[in-house]
């Protein structure tokens, strides 16, 4: 998790976020609302989920038409500084989920927020593919300890 930690501070740390992360599902003002249309939720939540990974991880939330968060799985995991996607077990895993709505995120080891060309050609191709099937892509987040990067409120999606 933080290699500035030790191994028994990164295993409480570990729990603790793990915790966190089924309040965040399971709580109504999470999971049984809308709330996942507020960026702002969102954020919080990725930050919680891959923020301090040492590897780049590639997270998609599953939502239904009205927003609300069915699944939230890492779906692909790479080195400190790449991952490959695949967009079509994205879409695989939308179908099976019935998904009306997906949210992409990935992290940033660097510490650096801005998205690549590579970042910003796998989201167009994710949203192509989602599209043929009436899935919407409503944005996508690339998250470091500090700082998060939305594709949407930066106008690239």
């Amino acid at each position: 998790m933080c290699n500035f930690l030790t191994s028994s501070e990164n295993l409480v740390l570990e729990q603790a976020l793990l915790l966190l992360e089924k309040i965040m599902e399971q709580h109504p003002s999470y999971g049984d609302t809308p709330q996942f249309s507020n960026p702002e939720i969102v954020r919080d939540y990725l930050r919680m989920k891959i923020a301090t990974d040492d590897r780049e991880n590639f997270v998609v939330l599953f939502l239904d038409n009205q927003h609300k968060l069915i699944s939230s799985e890492v779906l692909f995991q790479g080195t400190f500084n790449a991952s490959a996607v695949y967009p079509r077990e994205i879409i695989k895993r939308a179908l099976e989920l019935n998904a009306g709505a997906l949210i992409l995120a990935h992290n940033h080891p660097s510490g650096k927020s801005t998205p690549s060309e590579a970042d910003k050609n796998i989201t167009f191709k994710i949203k192509q593919a989602a599209e043929l099937f009436d899935i919407r892509v409503l944005d996508h987040f690339v998250v470091t300890l500090k700082d998060t990067f939305s594709f949407v409120e930066n106008f690239i999606l």
